[in-house]
């Protein structure tokens, strides 16, 4: 029995499809439903992340989409944002005690780089949208011009079927990517951390840090391929972080870790991201493989996915579009 239409179904509330919904509501072309297999939106990739925004990448073929979104979320029109600064080790010649008196290092600085409200932003992004929680889809097949999608609450018809499924989304739209971890840990409170210092990224020996609830929140940059949602913590991780700092910031000492966890990442074999129609079925469209860029890209990702899905014959120039894997 059909439980409903939409002329877009959208597959995951995370941050990727929250975007996307909110520029298909802006045009007000199309009406949306979104379906998550969760209770809350939010609960995976998007709910695990350090909440940076960092303009600059290292994949030159997503700096528009990065610079686009980034001066578009600093404004702080959909959520609150910390102009704390960037400093990028490697990446110029900027001395890094000058900000954080206590380390070492020369880097590029990034005045307006800095942390962003993520939770208040997804809410932004799904603010007049209709979700329905724990709902996950299981298949879906053509009838005519339309797709029948089966869930575990019943069948919805839809034009166009969004994978903005996340980890997951390799396994739905059956395309070769893959999640990686990465171990985030916070320290107890210090009371020599200022909370004003920036964000500092070091490029070259991988490992970043930044102030959070009075002590500091750090990260080993480590990339390891895993299952979606199989978000079991290595111990070595937290001894390749003591390693990092010991030889690269001696002067953080022997930080006494308070808690920590693991999200993930997914990934094309290119990095880059896919968002365009599957070559092999044109009601099937992904917004997927964000990488470590989903938070700071969202906003032009999203309005890069609406007006792709608005005008498909626009999909065959898209430098992002999943035939280059299929």
């Amino acid at each position: 029995m059909v439980e409903t239409r939409a002329d877009i179904l959208i597959v995951g509330a995370g941050i990727a499809g929250a975007a996307t919904a909110y520029h298909l509501q802006r045009s007000g072309r199309f009406s949306v439903l979104i379906v998550e297999k969760e209770e809350t939106a939010g609960g995976h990739s998007t709910g695990r992340n350090a909440a940076l925004i960092r303009e600059h990448v290292e994949n030159p073929r997503l700096q528009e989409l990065t610079t686009e979104s980034a001066e578009f979320l600093r404004t702080g029109e959909l959520a609150s944002y910390d102009r704390s600064g960037l400093i990028a080790l490697g990446l110029g010649d900027e001395d890094l005690s000058k900000y954080v008196p206590i380390c070492q290092g020369k880097g590029l600085w990034y005045p307006k780089d800095g942390v962003l409200d993520v939770s208040g932003l997804l809410q932004s992004y799904l603010a007049g949208q209709e979700v329905r929680y724990r709902t996950e889809v299981t298949a879906w097949r053509h009838v005519g011009r339309e797709l029948h999608v089966s869930t575990n609450r019943g069948e919805i018809v839809c034009d166009v079927l969004v994978n903005a499924a996340g980890p997951w989304a390799g396994r739905l739209g059956n395309l070769p990517l893959t999640p990686k971890n990465r171990h985030i840990f916070v320290t107890a409170p210090l009371d020599w951390v200022d909370q004003r210092w920036p964000f500092v990224w070091d490029a070259l020996n991988e490992y970043y840090f930044r102030p959070e609830s009075g002590g500091l929140l750090l990260c080993p940059c480590d990339e390891t391929p895993a299952e979606p949602g199989a978000y079991t913590e290595d111990p070595a991780r937290l001894e390749e972080l003591a390693d990092k700092i010991m030889t690269h910031q001696p002067g953080l000492g022997d930080l006494p870790i308070m808690r920590s966890w693991v999200g993930q990442r997914t990934f094309a074999q290119d990095d880059d991201f896919v968002i365009g129609f599957d070559p092999r079925d044109e009601h099937v469209f992904h917004v997927a493989a964000l990488g470590g860029h989903g938070i700071t890209a969202s906003y032009a990702v999203g309005r890069l996915a609406a007006e792709l899905i608005a005008d498909p014959a626009a999909d065959r120039t898209n430098p992002f579009s999943p035939k280059r894997m299929l």
